[in-house]
């Protein structure tokens, strides 16, 4: 007997995440959400196949724009193996897409890395979908490059953006720069013509370059406080731009190692529930014991769950999506109901993914089910049950 491509799934709590819904109901048809409400409103079609969520929170599946790696393998392997391999470990997290995030690299190597990405995006993958490619680096500034390492960082350069735009099949979603580097404004203005998103992260650009580069577009901060120009009274600086200027998402690793807890409850009062994307940066060692791991090009030394490269750097993390809502939750005060938008519909927002992280008629069937301790239990992808704890 072929099984239906009708589902209903009753939830506890159906976040949507604009409208709350206890009890709730999503009806899915095929890889698309045809309904949701309450029950008493929404009938569940005599073909439908039923599944009982009612002990549990349902809300979008959770969105990830700055991955490098998880399960002891790193994006810029390029592989389609590499990628289902993160494609399935984040989908128990209840993420449902990501952008494969690299690291600044040699333009000749990076070339090859987006151009193998590329091709494998045309691929289906057997748990979360990668949605495009993330360019972190390397028109970023050698005093704020984190672990990037100082060699791999170059000027920015239109003819390698282009060539990468290109070799990727067009697949390049978002690239970070320091703003104070294209201070004319060529890099936004030919990302903006190809449909990709510009991000402002490793940068020591003042308050004023910064904001400059907001009002050419560059609406997106990458973790927010980490390799960028401190924040200081008489010189508030990219932080003061990204915490003050309510047109920019901006990223946040809560962790409690990237960013003390103290000042990720600063950020959220500043941010508020609309502009605010909970991000991991993890990399290969996430869901794996600690030892030594890759990141791009350079290895990592993993000790109690927190990376570090060769010099002593951050580099990276082993955050998972329901952990950083889970630690976000508990030092902010936030609601569920608020916080969940750093993972769903923000990014979906600031990253122009249509259908994504939201439910609702002609949506995709993304879907992230968890409990009150927010461990993930379901979670569905193009309306396939993808991951069952």
């Amino acid at each position: 007997m072929a099984v239906s491509s009708v589902i209903a799934i009753d939830g506890g709590t159906v976040l949507t995440p604009r409208d709350k819904f206890s009890p709730g109901r999503i009806i899915i048809d095929g890889k698309s959400i045809v309904e949701v409400g309450s029950p008493r409103d929404v009938p569940v079609p005599a073909s439908a196949e039923r599944i009982d969520a009612t002990p549990f929170f349902v809300t979008p599946g959770f969105i990830e724009p700055h991955i490098h790696g998880c399960g002891g393998t790193d994006v810029m392997d390029g592989s389609h193996e590499a990628l289902n391999v993160v494609s399935r470990i984040v989908a128990r997290h209840g993420t449902t897409s990501f952008l494969p995030t690299t690291v600044s690299s040699p333009p000749d190597i990076l070339t090859r890395t987006v151009e193998k990405i590329g091709n494998v995006l045309q691929h289906t993958f057997e748990g979360a979908q990668p949605l495009g490619i993330h360019l972190e680096g390397p028109f970023i500034n050698t005093n704020r490059r984190g672990t990037h390492k100082a060699t791999h960082i170059v000027a920015p350069d239109l003819d390698l953006l282009h060539r990468w735009i290109s070799q990727s099949q067009g697949s390049v979603k978002l690239i970070t720069i320091a703003p104070e580097l294209d201070p004319d404004h060529t890099i936004s203005t030919m990302a903006e013509k190809y449909g990709v998103r510009v991000a402002m992260g490793h940068s020591n650009a003042t308050f004023e370059e910064a904001t400059a580069a907001v009002g050419h577009g560059v609406c997106y901060a990458v973790h927010t406080f980490n390799a960028m120009r401190s924040l200081s009274h008489r010189d508030p600086g990219i932080v003061g731009t990204v915490l003050s200027d309510d047109r920019v998402f901006a990223e946040i690793i809560a962790d409690g190692v990237h960013v003390d807890p103290s000042l990720v409850r600063i950020f959220a009062r500043a941010k508020q529930a609309r502009r605010i994307l909970l991000v991991t940066d993890a990399t290969s060692a996430t869901d794996m014991p600690d030892g030594e791991y890759i990141l791009g090009p350079d290895r990592v030394i993993v000790n109690n769950g927190v990376c570090r490269d060769s010099e002593g750097r951050l580099a990276g993390s082993t955050l998972t999506q329901e952990v950083a809502l889970k630690n976000f939750i508990t030092w902010t005060g936030f609601s569920l109901e608020n916080a969940i938008f750093g993972l769903t519909e923000n990014p979906a927002h600031a990253l122009s993914l249509h259908g994504k992280g939201v439910i609702g008629p002609g949506a995709d069937a993304d879907l992230a089910v968890f409990d009150h301790n927010f461990h993930v239990v379901k979670t569905f992808v193009a309306g396939k049950l993808v991951f069952e704890r």
